[in-house]
């Protein structure tokens, strides 16, 4: 019948235009990725006055997204045309043919080769994006911590002086370090790249994607600063300036988009445990008379202490090894 021969064109025009046109686009976006950051340590911080380095993302990887997002609706528009009177499209072409068994199941068949074209497109989008984001994960870890520490360890455009060894962190800066610059190097630098990256995305995804995107990028972004400042960095009271600077900072780029941002809350609380003198850390933790309002009861008592021993007065040095202070 004329519905089953409309059916098997579609069907071929959907099987062409996604298999042997827009998926292997999607997957040369993919390839367009750089994976992997530059091994050499970045040069901070980054001349804003030159174009923001593109995280391993460049801008075209987005455009790509949205231009492919865009012909997969105008083949839908101009294909099937669903509910277009006096179009000659599949939608109408099929719905005209009367009632038979026959026209129904052909139908069926155009419909579900009509959902398997946009779920395959979908699900490739989504491999792209989700690329995209961890690529954009490893080169902020690149900014972030190799930078931060390549900084300490070349001295070359160190504007902090350290209390301790470099393997301290950039924020166990000594009490006659200047507090002139908002943001460490690398935070800045990062937000600056971030600002621009967020352009690009904002304009290929739709409001829901991105705000699902943006709010798990906070989410990398938070993991990698945290993670780092709990194995590896120790935080002065000058330091915890510099480094509240910093999350603010992180905090303001990632809320752009998304809403679960609660995270960068609790730790602006958990920065206080390293600006308190340690004659009053033990308030600040379990609250007045022990009223359960510390941060022992908003934070959990083992996050708390975890961030606390970060403290660069946390310990100190002897003949036999690191010891606790006493307080």
């Amino acid at each position: 019948s004329a519905a089953r021969v409309v059916a098997t064109i579609y069907n071929q025009m959907c099987t062409f235009y996604g298999q042997a046109f827009l998926y292997p686009i999607v997957e040369a976006l993919q390839e367009m990725l750089k994976a992997s950051p530059p091994s050499q340590a970045p040069q901070l911080p980054f001349d804003e006055e030159q174009p923001a380095h593109d995280l391993g993302v460049d801008s075209a990887m987005w455009v790509g997204l949205e231009r492919i997002h865009s012909a997969a609706k105008s083949f839908d528009r101009e294909m099937w045309a669903e509910n277009k009177k006096e179009s000659n499209r599949v939608w109408e072409l099929l719905t005209s043919s009367g009632d038979s068994t026959g026209v129904s199941n052909s139908m069926a068949v155009a419909r579900e080769c009509r959902v398997e074209f946009f779920t395959e497109l979908e699900h490739r989008g989504e491999d792209a994006i989700f690329r995209a984001l961890d690529t954009l994960s490893a080169h902020i870890q690149w900014i972030l911590v190799t930078g931060s520490e390549a900084m300490m360890s070349t001295g070359g455009a160190r504007i902090f002086n350290l209390s301790g060894p470099s393997s301290g962190g950039p924020y166990s800066v000594s009490s006659g370090s200047s507090l002139e610059a908002p943001n460490s190097p690398a935070v800045k630098s990062l937000c600056y790249c971030l600002r621009v990256q967020f352009v690009h995305v904002q304009a290929a995804l739709t409001p829901p994607s991105l705000s699902a995107f943006w709010t798990a990028l906070s989410m990398r972004i938070y993991d990698i600063l945290v993670t780092r400042l709990l194995q590896s960095w120790y935080v002065s009271t000058v330091g915890a300036v510099i480094l509240a600077r910093d999350v603010e900072a992180l905090r303001s780029v990632s809320m752009l988009a998304g809403t679960q941002h609660g995270h960068w809350d609790l730790l602006r609380e958990l920065l206080t445990l390293y600006m308190t003198p340690p004659d009053a850390l033990k308030i600040m933790l379990v609250g007045s008379d022990g009223d359960g309002k510390g941060l022992f009861a908003r934070a959990g008592k083992d996050q708390s202490l975890v961030f606390m021993s970060r403290r660069v007065d946390y310990r100190y040095k002897t003949t036999q090894g690191q010891k606790k202070s006493g307080w």
